[in-house]
């Protein structure tokens, strides 16, 4: 050590043979052979563009650099310059511009390592562990923060009311709100950095406006990237997000540009609440619960080339109108695309078929009047406020039919299957016939406030929950159709009156008709065939219309005549069929 300070002093002496102007060189050591003990001794004497070299050990000081210094461990040491704290909520105040700090461990200060109010900083390669903040720039500009690592703490590097500074290749480890926070501070450059378990990985808030975000990392953090309160026209390029909580997050902003990101194994990809004018192009998501989800109004965002695969859902969009999607791919999606609203303004979309789930394309129409699918194979397809369109010979492989807020649609003879089945919503005198929906994880046929349809001749077979479901849903007619082996019910009401149900085979089911909180419905001519509970109804609906047309028939229920007179078929406590079938089809 003794003959390391020696050659510095020789060096210092002989830079102070150049000239009065020329910089100097300081050293300090703790416990050693130096010219100070403190690192607040050589800054005092110290003087624009001087260099301090610190010796390791443990210094617990507050520092004010008031001078445009350089403070730094002398190169080939072993060991660290921890600056702990004394007691002051701030380790070091860089009051000066162009100071200089490397190198250094700085810990457990109650405010920030390093305070910054002035221009043109360096502050490289330090070590930060345990205060509230690592690094916190105050209305300044021009600094670089490149290479520091910060644990622990509340923030790892914070920029308020800050422009124009570069903040790349750092590392935040498990801070509490997050890795990099931005506030009213805009162009900025936040390149290269990571974050790794933090609440938040990068978060502008309160107008931060035209900074970039360019290849960071963000691993087990809660949120990736977070952008609030009006923090409009950033750029989020080439980031990699790995088990988030949401990926990138955009509340209540706009003109924001989301590009080229990786996104994997989280629970959200992208999510826009209230946010508009946002564009998201060619990012990729792998094994995600949900890939990009729009919702609260937000309006006038463009979605192009992103990929979604292995993933549970890919595009969720909910009370949000006017945006816009092209040629976003989905592979390997549970349920590709899922719209709905509270308005019918919500589905206004544009989603053009470029979109694909496996190869197949999305048919999304929205206020159209006598257009028609036909023989058309496809991941998905949505009518929404849609009147007299025609759905015809036609396949959904992925998701679902769609139908909302339209009517006198036909929906006939397509093949819905694998996916999610049909579901009306708020459409009315609408026909569906002949169409085959099988093997489907939810109900074949879904109606949610739909009347006055007709459903017929329908093959419901196999699907994970009812072969046919109608809630709040009055006046319909179901007849001719087949309800096999589901897991639930082949036929169900629930608070849907005056329906008509009749000529139905309804085979194998967890439950074979069931009516609840229904009333005025009449029930005959069906088939009720070896289902686990043949019918169940705990309101006073007619299960037969006299002896003239009947009742219906049951396979666990003998009795003599088509129909039969004196044995009837009780149904709960409440009711019965009063004119069952001996034979199945006796009513031919």
């Amino acid at each position: 050590m003794l003959r390391l300070t020696i050659t510095i002093l020789i060096a210092l002496f002989a830079c102070l043979l150049v000239g009065a102007d020329a910089s100097r060189m300081y050293i300090v050591d703790d416990d050693g052979f130096a010219q100070y003990h403190s690192i607040g001794e050589a800054v005092a004497i110290a003087n624009d563009g001087d260099t301090i070299y610190i010796k390791p050990g443990i210094y617990e000081e507050h520092i004010v650099l008031d001078k445009s210094l350089t403070l730094m461990p002398p190169r080939g040491e072993e060991g660290d310059v921890n600056l702990a704290s004394d007691g002051s909520d701030i380790g070091i105040e860089v009051l000066a511009d162009g100071c200089k700090i490397e190198g250094l461990t700085i810990t457990d200060f109650a405010g920030p390592g390093i305070f910054v109010e002035s221009k043109g900083n360096e502050i490289r390669k330090n070590s930060f562990a345990d205060n509230v903040h690592g690094i916190f720039l105050n209305n300044t500009s021009g600094n670089l923060l490149e290479m520091n690592r910060m644990e622990g703490g509340y923030c790892g590097i914070v920029l308020l009311a800050s422009r124009e500074n570069i903040i790349r290749s750092n590392v935040a480890d498990g801070c509490i709100l997050a890795g990099v926070l931005l506030n009213s501070s805009s162009k900025n450059d936040i390149v290269g950095n990571e974050a790794k378990g933090c609440t938040r990985g990068v978060y502008l808030i309160t107008k931060s406006q035209e900074n970039q975000v360019n290849g960071c990392s963000m691993v087990d953090c809660d949120y990736g990237v977070l952008l609030e309160k009006s923090s409009q026209a950033n750029v989020i390029i080439g980031c990699d997000f790995e088990n988030s909580t949401t990926a990138l997050a955009l509340n209540g902003v706009s003109k924001s540009q989301i590009q080229n990101n990786s996104i994997a194994n989280s629970t959200n990809g992208i999510v826009l609440f209230s946010s508009a004018e946002n564009s998201a192009v060619e990012n990729e998501f792998v094994r995600v619960d949900t890939g990009i989800m729009i919702s609260e109004s937000s309006a006038g965002n463009i979605f192009t080339n992103n990929e979604i695969e292995e993933s549970s859902s890919g595009i969720v969009i909910t009370d949000s109108p006017a945006n816009k999607f092209e040629g976003n791919v989905q592979t390997k999606v549970r349920w590709g695309l899922y719209v709905d609203g509270s308005t019918e303004e919500s589905f206004d979309n544009q989603i053009s078929e470029s979109n694909q789930i496996n190869g197949k394309p999305i048919l999304y129409l929205y206020d159209r009047s006598n257009e028609e699918i036909s023989g058309r194979e496809s991941g998905h397809i949505t009518l929404a406020s849609c009147e007299k369109c025609v759905v015809e010979n036609s396949s959904v492989t992925n998701d679902a039919l769609f139908v909302y807020s339209s009517r006198g649609c036909k929906i006939q003879d397509n093949v819905i299957s694998g996916g999610y089945g049909m579901r009306l919503q708020g459409s009315d005198e609408n026909e569906i016939v002949g169409n085959l929906a099988c093997d489907n994880r939810f109900s074949g046929i879904l109606l949610l406030e739909s009347n006055r349809n007709l459903i017929r001749k329908n093959t419901l077979s196999q699907n994970g929950r009812d072969g046919l479901s109608l809630v709040e849903s009055d006046s319909n007619i179901v007849t001719m159709n087949t309800a096999e082996a589901n897991r639930n019910t082949g036929i169900r009401l629930l608070s849907s009156n005056e329906t008509e149900i009749t000529e139905n085979s309804v085979i194998g089911n967890g439950v074979g008709i069931e009516l609840g909180e229904s009333s005025g419905c009449i029930v005959y001519r069906n088939n009720l065939i070896e289902n686990a509970v043949q019918a169940r109804d705990d309101g006073e609906n007619l299960w037969d219309w006299g002896a003239l047309k009947g009742g219906n028939y049951w396979s666990d229920h003998s009795c003599q005549g088509n129909p039969c007179q004196s044995m009837p078929r009780a149904i709960g406590n409440l009711t019965a069929d009063y004119y069952p079938f001996r034979d199945r089809d006796g009513w031919t």
